[in-house]
């Protein structure tokens, strides 16, 4: 089982994704393409649309919502706790520690998770609504948490906030927000522009990082870069387990949330980091190698969610 799961998840998931990120290798070869462009292309367009439409288009159970915040809100937190303690031992400087902090509470629970989701659980309803849930919220944390992070550490905190409400992330996310409680239905000349640049953003998004890695120097804060691949697959899990635990959660519903711990480093901290001068050759490598390295641990939590669960 163990051997056709990770032949299943680099074929179907794994592979198509560097496929993308090898294209804005070569495109950074042959043209030399503007980065701060593509990061404002990214953060200004296509992730408010993404974050317009998942929120808008979102329906969840309340109970099943609650419980699975309060799951992710205390892993958050210890998991945040965890990477500011090591980045004081460790005697980080400001970019470095926004870039680490980023690095391991945020993770790619979109374009990564929810593929892994419907392979591991066959489009199961109640799987695919967790994943879902898990998706939403870590749209929430990076645009909030992870960009306030990003920005305080090169602005100070009142310049910081500032540059948070400049950003039409924020905006979007509220919109989705309030469209959907009232249930208000978008004409298609809004509706469909939307949708189509919510389904640009992956390759856009990936095409991006492959210029940044294009340039990387992987010798450069690499231990760094294993180190943040530690604390996010498997000090990850292992939390989540013991929330699990703490929660009392079974079935189903603790083997998706298992698994969404076990996911890698967001694309999103890499673009963050990019947008806010944090130490991008840093977060790109932190994007890549624990991508590289899911594909085994993901195995991992996979058989063992199945055995326990």
């Amino acid at each position: 089982m163990a051997v056709t799961v990770i032949f299943s998840i680099f074929g179907q998931v794994i592979l198509p994704l560097f496929v993308l990120i090898l294209v804005g290798v070569i495109l950074e070869r042959f043209f030399s393409l503007d980065q701060r462009t593509l990061s404002k292309l990214n953060l200004y367009y296509l992730v408010p649309a993404i974050v317009f439409t998942q929120v808008y288009q979102t329906k969840l159970s309340a109970s099943l919502f609650l419980h699975i915040i309060g799951f992710l809100l205390l892993q958050f937190a210890l998991l945040f706790v965890i990477s500011f303690v090591i980045s004081v031992v460790w005697r980080f400087h400001k970019s470095l520690t926004s870039s680490f902090l980023n690095s391991v509470v945020l993770t790619n629970n979109g374009n990564f998770g929810i593929p892994i989701n419907q392979l591991a659980f066959h489009n199961d309803p109640l799987a695919l609504s967790v994943q879902i849930i898990v998706f939403a919220f870590q749209n929430v944390l990076t645009f909030t948490f992870g960009l306030f992070n990003a920005g305080v550490s090169k602005t100070g905190l009142k310049k910081g906030i500032r540059e948070f409400f400049k950003i039409p992330i924020f905006y979007a996310l509220v919109l989705g927000i309030l469209l959907n409680a009232a249930q208000i239905g978008l004409p298609s000349f809004l509706s469909v522009p939307a949708e189509n640049a919510a389904n640009g953003f992956l390759a856009v998004a990936l095409v991006t990082l492959g210029v940044q890695v294009a340039a990387l120097n992987f010798k450069k804060n690499f231990v760094i870069v294993l180190l943040s691949s530690f604390v996010r697959l498997i000090i990850g899990p292992l939390l989540g387990f013991g929330l699990i635990l703490l929660f009392g959660l079974h079935g189903t519903m603790a083997k998706a949330l298992l698994i969404a711990t076990a996911l890698p480093t967001s694309r999103n901290s890499a673009l963050l980091a990019l947008e806010y001068g944090n130490e991008s050759d840093y977060a790109a490598q932190a994007v890549i190698v624990s991508t590289l390295l899911s594909g085994l641990t993901l195995t991992m939590v996979i058989y063992f969610a199945n055995l326990y669960f």
